[in-house]
Parts: structure tokens; C-alpha cells; sequence
């Protein structure tokens, strides 16, 4: 879990940034949730990647509100942590829309994810495949690519197979009897359009070398998390991103069908904190410490008035106390 964000006091003494919120109000704000802003940022990126079947990546926010609002805009969903499906099922959201990308312990856990209706499921190595011998025929399985690019300091080691393990990978699938249907890219939130562009272009080649090695050719391209990286909010990087998606990969043509979560780029400015004097947008830490230390929540929906919502408290991770942010692992 990550450590909270701190912020200095004038005194030298440092507290969350919550405590800080709180420290200077006569009680908490009201944490609000803007379904509408969530929906038109989520419908913007669909629209801008229009060959791109742009997930919802639950670990950003999971309030069962949001989900069942982006479910209702057919939205898809894509499953970073071991919380987020429990958080999807909980909220009554289920399908095959669902991209399934986080290490699964045991068989029994796809299992249960396949009968709730996932059907793709993201592995990070020949391992993990051996689980899914004997699977349904319609259950895909897609190799997640460790990155070409070169490391950063602020990210954690990125997990995934060389090209290489991936295509060996593959040959070991297909003596299981479990046919692999996709590649899965790994690439940092700040990712981009270059960094993009370079690990499109690898891992078409690697499809390539699966199909030379197993007569079976990848159909589905999986951009990974955090998409569409630092181009979110550069139209113009945006649109550099799209064209070369549409160049690359050829989707209406190649047959290859892509998909990407987006995280913050669907949260971002959804969330705020408000007194009797002012609005203000927070990040969703920040907002997860002031519904932990009490505050209520406003969910704001065009067609209704705001509502307040009792805090239906989902994992914060697992074993751990309960929250309706799903966080992800600390990074290195």
C-alpha cells in the first residue's frame, strides 16, 4: 500500500495530507463524486481512439456508483487487483467485458472469475499458463510483454516475459492444449507517444514469431494500464498516439482487435472536496484518507439530485481494512 502523501506544517511537523485538509476546517468537507465528469472523460477517450476498446481500469476508483455509471455508457472493465473483481460483482456489474490482468495464486481463482464471465485473462509467465490446461474454448490468454524500455528510477521493476519467453511460452501453451490470443504491453503512466509507438511496433513482431512457432497468430493487442499515458491530457499527443495505432496495427483491416485501461485518465478532476466555502478537486489518496477518517460522500448524477451515499466500504487490499479505493502495491 502506498505510504500517504505528507505535507509540511509550518511548526516542522508533517501529517497526511487529509490531516491537513481536516486540521484547517471545523470538521470534515464533503468528499463528492462527479458521475458526469467520469462519463464524459471516459466517452472523450473512447471517441479519440475509436479503434481502441477503451477499459475502465477498476484500481482507480471502485465505488460501485462509478462502476455501474461507465457500465451503463457500455463501458468495459479491466481487473489490476486482487480486489477489483469482488469490487465489480459487489457493484452488479459482471459480462465478458472484463479483462482479467491480475496474477491469479491458484486455478480455482480463474475459475471463479470465469464463471463470474470473465473470458481474458492477462499471464505473466509459462507458470501461469499451465493453470489454464483444460480450460473452456472460449477463454483467451494473453502474454503479458516486459518492456523494452529502458528502466525508470520512479517505477517499479515491470513484471512480463522477454520476447523470447513469450514465444517459448506460447510453443509450452500449445502443448497444454491452451491456445494464446494476445500480447499484453507494460508501459509507465507518464508513457509517451514514442514509448508507445516502440513497444506497438515490437510486439507486432513478436506476434509474428508466435505464429511462426505455433501456426497461430495473435489476435488481441493489449495496451496495458494506464493508458493513453501522458497524452490524457495533450490533445495533441493524443491524436499522435491515435493515428499510430491506427497505422500500426491496422485493427479495421488486420483483424487484430486492441484494448487498453485507463485509470486516471477517467478519474481525473472526479472528485472533490467541499465546505461551506469552497470546491476544490483532490487526488483520489487524498480522498480516500478523508472518507477513512469519516468523511461522508456526495454522489453527483445528471437527471437526480445529489445523493448521499452510506460509505460501502470495499478491500483496500488483501486481508487489510476496507475502502472503495482499490489500492495497488507500493511501488519501488
Amino acid at each position: 500500500m502506498p505510504a500517504a502523501t505528507r505535507t509540511a506544517f509550518p511548526n516542522g511537523a508533517a501529517r497526511t495530507a487529509a490531516e491537513a485538509v481536516a486540521a484547517g476546517l471545523d470538521g470534515l468537507p464533503l468528499v463528492v463524486l462527479d458521475l458526469d465528469r467520469a462519463r464524459r472523460r471516459y466517452t472523450a477517450l473512447r471517441e479519440a481512439f475509436p479503434w481502441v476498446d477503451v477499459l475502465y481500469d477498476v484500481s482507480a476508483l471502485a465505488h460501485p456508483r462509478l462502476l455501474a455509471a461507465l457500465a451503463g455508457a457500455d463501458g468495459g472493465f479491466a481487473v489490476t487487483h486482487d480486489q477489483a473483481l469482488p469490487a465489480l460483482l459487489a457493484a452488479g456489474v459482471g459480462g465478458r467485458r472484463i479483462l482479467h490482468a491480475t496474477p491469479v495464486a491458484h486455478p480455482h481463482e480463474s475459475r471463479a472469475a470465469y464463471d463470474a464471465g470473465v473470458r481474458h485473462f492477462v499471464v505473466d509467465g509459462s507458470r501461469a499458463v499451465e493453470g489454464f490446461a483444460g480450460a473452456p474454448g472460449d477463454l483467451r490468454v494473453l502474454l503479458r510483454l516486459r518492456p523494452g524500455l529502458a528502466p525508470r528510477p520512479a517505477h517499479r521493476a515491470a513484471g512480463g516475459m522477454t520476447a523470447e519467453e513469450a514465444v517459448s511460452t506460447a510453443v509450452a501453451a500449445r502443448g497444454l492444449g491452451v491456445r494464446i490470443s494476445g500480447l499484453s504491453l507494460t508501459l509507465p503512466e507518464d508513457g509517451s507517444p514514442a514509448e508507445y509507438v516502440a513497444e506497438i511496433v515490437r510486439s507486432v513482431g513478436v506476434a509474428a514469431d508466435i505464429e511462426a512457432a505455433t501456426g497461430v497468430r495473435p489476435r488481441i493487442l493489449d495496451l496495458g494500464c494506464g493508458f493513453p499515458g501522458r497524452s490524457g491530457d495533450r490533445p495533441a499527443e493524443r491524436a499522435e498516439l491515435a493515428r499510430a495505432i491506427r497505422g500500426i496495427v491496422a485493427p479495421a483491416t488486420s483483424g487484430v482487435t486492441v484494448t487498453a485501461a485507463a485509470g486516471h485518465a477517467v478519474t481525473a478532476g472526479c472528485v472533490a472536496v467541499v465546505t461551506d466555502q469552497a470546491r476544490s478537486d483532490v487526488d483520489l489518496a487524498t480522498a480516500g484518507e478523508l472518507i477513512d477518517v469519516g468523511a461522508e460522500v456526495v454522489v453527483i448524477d445528471t437527471g437526480s439530485s445529489p445523493h448521499r451515499f452510506p460509505l460501502l466500504r470495499l478491500p483496500r487490499a488483501r486481508g487489510g481494512s476496507e475502502h472503495r479505493i482499490v489500492r495497488r502495491a507500493a511501488r519501488g
